[in-house]
């Protein structure tokens, strides 16, 4: 029987580049490329699980990134707040050797560069920490700035939204810079905006365009810990999730998701199996394990199952435009790799 949680090690390790990135998905024609939001959940995946030389190899990539775009970063600090938009804002995705992409991917993204400040206070080494202090606060102040500047949601879509998920990003990322350089950021502004303006019914909301629900919003409480897995406001968008998007051990992203026809993601399952987890909900946890490893093949999870489509006539479209879904995705597999880790076994 094939070892899942080495497998996945192998993976990951086996499309990390030699300049420290991780691809997003090696074989599919939109992915050849490095997420600061995949590679950051990615590498805190691997320096979890004991492979702190590649998650620290990742770190050094994102701060020559992060020193390259600093010119681009104070250029917004100087600007008037109100005349950016998203696309003023960092991309989101590079090539992998750090250079900038030269195409109209909706790159106006703010999630990645919280998520990895996130990461890094949580596994990087103190001295690869004390080396770049200077450009952990240029990055904070960077989130302070955009925050809320409407920008393309973590599913790269919706640029006319402030959205929530996309604020529990910046909010562990500011908290982490204020940890790091012990100096106050604006992390309980923001989530003070999301309990007073993207709430509503005593859950929390996609965004300020959308009362619906959206999968991702399990991370205010895991993987970012910005809520207790008890807070009501977090245990009735679970409940939401449960009622709207869970199907049998597979999770949609949200409720019109049409990409591929909007079947079921490995990440978000495993993300929710690990609020589960912390919960005591181990029953639940374990049917969704065992809903991913049924998913395992040769090449690894993929993004998306597509079973129980929201839009079935969207799916033939996707792959006729695409190609097959992405196969493996190294984001699947680190999620997957901290459900195992929750769960205290490896196997």
């Amino acid at each position: 029987m094939m070892n899942f949680f080495e497998r996945s090690l192998q993976i990951i390790h086996a499309n990390q580049s030699k300049h420290g990135a991780y691809v997003a998905s090696p074989n599919f024609s939109q992915y050849g490329y490095c997420w600061f939001r995949d590679g950051s959940f990615i590498s805190a995946a691997m320096a979890r699980a004991g492979n702190k030389k590649s998650a620290n190899k990742f770190f050094r990539w994102g701060f020559r990134v992060i020193s390259e775009q600093k010119a681009q970063i104070e250029r917004l600090l100087a600007a008037s707040h109100e005349l950016i938009t998203h696309k003023d804002l960092l991309p989101t995705r590079y090539n992998l050797d750090g250079s900038l992409t030269s195409d109209d991917w909706p790159n106006g993204q703010s999630d990645g560069y919280g998520t990895f400040l996130w990461a890094v206070e949580k596994y990087a080494p103190q001295d690869l920490l004390n080396e770049n202090r200077e450009l952990i606060e240029i990055l904070s102040k960077y989130l302070i700035k955009v925050w809320n500047i409407p920008c393309y949601d973590v599913w790269e879509e919706n640029p006319e939204g402030i959205h929530t998920s996309t604020l529990f990003s910046i909010a562990a990322g500011l908290r982490a810079a204020e940890k790091i350089l012990d100096k106050e950021t604006e992390w309980i502004e923001v989530m003070s905006f999301i309990e007073r303006e993207l709430s509503k019914d005593g859950r929390l909301k996609k965004s300020s365009l959308s009362d619906d629900v959206d999968a991702s919003l399990i991370w205010g409480a895991v993987p970012f810990e910005l809520f207790p897995v008890d807070h009501p406001a977090i245990v009735n968008t679970v409940k939401a999730i449960e009622e709207k998007l869970y199907i049998n051990g597979g999770v949609k992203r949200f409720s019109t998701d049409t990409y591929f026809g909007g079947g079921s993601w490995i990440l978000l399952s495993a993300t929710l199996a690990q609020y589960y987890t912390r919960s005591g909900e181990f029953e639940k946890a374990r049917a969704i394990r065992k809903w991913i490893e049924s998913h395992f093949d040769s090449k690894g999870l993929p993004e998306q199952v597509p079973e129980h489509l929201i839009d079935s006539s969207k799916y033939p479209e996707w792959l006729g435009r695409w190609g097959e879904i992405a196969r493996p995705l190294l984001w699947s597999h680190a999620n997957y790799l901290e459900l195992l880790l929750d769960l205290g076994g490896k196997s």
